[in-house]
Protein backbone atom coordinates (compact mmCIF):
# COMPACT_ATOMS: atom_id res chain seq x y z
CA UNK A 1 0.00 0.00 0.00
CA UNK A 2 2.83 2.84 0.62
CA UNK A 3 4.73 1.64 -2.72
CA UNK A 4 1.39 1.95 -4.79
CA UNK A 5 1.05 5.70 -2.35
CA UNK A 6 4.34 6.59 -3.08
CA UNK A 7 4.69 10.39 -4.71
CA UNK A 8 0.93 10.58 -3.31
CA UNK A 9 1.90 11.34 0.45
CA UNK A 10 4.16 13.79 1.82
CA UNK A 11 3.53 13.44 5.93
CA UNK A 12 2.26 10.87 7.88
CA UNK A 13 0.02 11.71 11.72
CA UNK A 14 0.42 9.67 14.32
CA UNK A 15 -2.41 9.53 16.72
CA UNK A 16 -3.19 8.53 20.36
CA UNK A 17 -7.08 7.99 20.47
CA UNK A 18 -9.42 8.59 23.18
CA UNK A 19 -10.55 4.77 23.08
CA UNK A 20 -9.36 1.99 25.21
CA UNK A 21 -7.83 -1.29 24.17
CA UNK A 22 -9.26 -3.52 21.47
CA UNK A 23 -11.29 -0.60 19.62
CA UNK A 24 -10.71 -0.38 15.88
CA UNK A 25 -11.91 2.92 14.33
CA UNK A 26 -12.62 3.69 10.63
CA UNK A 27 -11.54 7.26 11.01
CA UNK A 28 -7.93 6.09 10.99
CA UNK A 29 -6.14 3.99 8.06
CA UNK A 30 -4.15 2.04 10.67
CA UNK A 31 -4.77 0.90 13.93
CA UNK A 32 -2.46 -0.51 16.36
CA UNK A 33 -3.72 -2.12 19.44
CA UNK A 34 -2.16 -2.84 22.66
CA UNK A 35 -1.02 -5.92 22.11
CA UNK A 36 0.63 -4.70 18.84
CA UNK A 37 -1.84 -6.10 16.55
CA UNK A 38 -2.30 -4.03 13.06
CA UNK A 39 -5.53 -2.98 11.94
CA UNK A 40 -6.29 -1.50 8.04
CA UNK A 41 -9.30 0.16 7.66
CA UNK A 42 -8.68 1.31 4.51
CA UNK A 43 -7.86 0.16 0.62
CA UNK A 44 -5.83 2.55 -0.01
CA UNK A 45 -3.34 4.95 2.05
CA UNK A 46 -4.51 7.93 -0.13
CA UNK A 47 -8.39 7.63 1.09
CA UNK A 48 -9.14 10.83 3.17
CA UNK A 49 -10.32 9.76 6.64
CA UNK A 50 -12.03 12.41 8.79
CA UNK A 51 -8.89 12.18 11.43
CA UNK A 52 -7.29 14.47 8.59
CA UNK A 53 -8.83 17.60 9.53
CA UNK A 54 -7.83 18.87 13.17
CA UNK A 55 -6.01 15.39 12.56
CA UNK A 56 -9.10 13.91 15.08
CA UNK A 57 -11.39 15.03 17.85
CA UNK A 58 -10.03 13.80 21.08
CA UNK A 59 -7.30 11.81 22.62
CA UNK A 60 -6.30 9.28 25.63
CA UNK A 61 -9.48 8.62 27.25
CA UNK A 62 -9.06 8.95 31.22
CA UNK A 63 -5.84 11.00 30.63
CA UNK A 64 -4.66 14.63 31.57
CA UNK A 65 -2.10 16.49 29.85
CA UNK A 66 -0.83 18.42 32.43
CA UNK A 67 2.63 19.95 31.31
CA UNK A 68 3.46 16.80 29.11
CA UNK A 69 6.09 15.50 30.88
CA UNK A 70 4.10 14.79 34.11
CA UNK A 71 0.81 13.81 31.74
CA UNK A 72 -1.43 11.09 33.26
CA UNK A 73 -1.27 8.93 30.18
CA UNK A 74 -4.36 7.24 32.36
CA UNK A 75 -5.47 2.86 32.13
CA UNK A 76 -4.89 3.52 28.32
CA UNK A 77 -1.99 4.59 28.00
CA UNK A 78 0.08 3.55 24.70
CA UNK A 79 1.68 0.12 25.65
CA UNK A 80 5.09 -0.97 25.24
CA UNK A 81 3.84 -3.29 22.28
CA UNK A 82 1.99 -0.48 20.45
CA UNK A 83 4.87 2.00 20.56
CA UNK A 84 7.55 -0.34 19.36
CA UNK A 85 4.67 -1.88 16.22
CA UNK A 86 4.26 1.75 15.59
CA UNK A 87 7.99 2.18 14.97
CA UNK A 88 8.06 -0.87 12.74
CA UNK A 89 5.54 0.70 10.64
CA UNK A 90 6.52 4.12 10.46
CA UNK A 91 9.85 2.71 8.81
CA UNK A 92 8.10 0.02 6.62
CA UNK A 93 6.20 3.34 5.67
CA UNK A 94 9.04 5.51 4.81
CA UNK A 95 10.65 3.27 3.20
CA UNK A 96 7.48 2.50 0.93
CA UNK A 97 6.54 6.03 0.46
CA UNK A 98 10.22 7.38 -0.17
CA UNK A 99 9.88 10.37 2.52
CA UNK A 100 12.15 10.92 5.42
CA UNK A 101 11.73 10.34 9.13
CA UNK A 102 12.02 14.05 10.52
CA UNK A 103 9.51 16.48 12.43
CA UNK A 104 8.24 17.98 8.88
CA UNK A 105 7.34 14.27 7.64
CA UNK A 106 6.23 12.59 10.37
CA UNK A 107 4.37 13.86 13.27
CA UNK A 108 2.09 13.95 16.41
CA UNK A 109 -1.17 14.94 16.62
CA UNK A 110 0.30 17.23 19.01
CA UNK A 111 3.11 18.53 17.07
CA UNK A 112 0.54 19.17 14.37
CA UNK A 113 -1.40 20.88 16.62
CA UNK A 114 1.43 23.02 17.63
CA UNK A 115 2.12 24.46 14.29
CA UNK A 116 -1.48 25.04 13.44
CA UNK A 117 -2.01 26.85 16.51
CA UNK A 118 -4.32 24.62 18.43
CA UNK A 119 -1.74 22.67 20.87
CA UNK A 120 -1.02 22.68 24.07
CA UNK A 121 -0.94 26.17 25.76
CA UNK A 122 -2.91 27.78 23.29
CA UNK A 123 -6.48 28.26 24.98
CA UNK A 124 -8.22 26.68 21.90
CA UNK A 125 -10.63 24.67 23.39
CA UNK A 126 -9.71 22.29 20.29
CA UNK A 127 -6.47 21.74 22.28
CA UNK A 128 -4.88 18.41 20.97
CA UNK A 129 -2.11 16.75 22.65
CA UNK A 130 -2.18 13.21 21.84
CA UNK A 131 1.81 11.72 21.68
CA UNK A 132 3.00 14.98 23.16
CA UNK A 133 4.63 12.71 25.99
CA UNK A 134 5.00 8.98 26.09
CA UNK A 135 7.28 6.79 27.84
CA UNK A 136 10.35 5.42 26.33
CA UNK A 137 9.39 1.66 26.39
CA UNK A 138 11.44 -0.72 25.76
CA UNK A 139 13.69 1.70 27.11
CA UNK A 140 14.18 2.97 30.21
CA UNK A 141 10.08 4.52 30.64
CA UNK A 142 11.02 8.09 31.37
CA UNK A 143 8.45 10.34 29.74
CA UNK A 144 10.08 11.91 26.72
CA UNK A 145 8.76 14.22 23.52
CA UNK A 146 6.21 11.24 21.24
CA UNK A 147 7.77 12.81 18.52
CA UNK A 148 11.58 12.18 19.28
CA UNK A 149 10.58 8.79 21.17
CA UNK A 150 8.52 7.42 17.76
CA UNK A 151 10.65 8.86 15.16
CA UNK A 152 13.82 7.86 16.55
CA UNK A 153 12.89 4.00 16.81
CA UNK A 154 11.13 3.90 13.54
CA UNK A 155 14.91 5.51 12.17
CA UNK A 156 16.57 2.11 14.17
CA UNK A 157 14.08 0.34 12.47
CA UNK A 158 14.45 1.49 9.11
CA UNK A 159 18.34 0.85 8.98
CA UNK A 160 17.42 -2.64 9.40
CA UNK A 161 15.33 -3.04 6.38
CA UNK A 162 17.11 -4.21 3.01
Amino acid sequence: MAQAARGRIAQIYLHWTAGRYGQVYDDYHLNIDADGTIYCTCDSLTEQKSHTWKRNSCCGLGALANHGHDADLGVFAPTEAQTDKLAQVLAFLAKGLDIFLLPSTVMTHCEAALIDGYGPYSADPHTRWDLWYIRDSPGDGVMRHGGLVLRGKALWYYSRLN
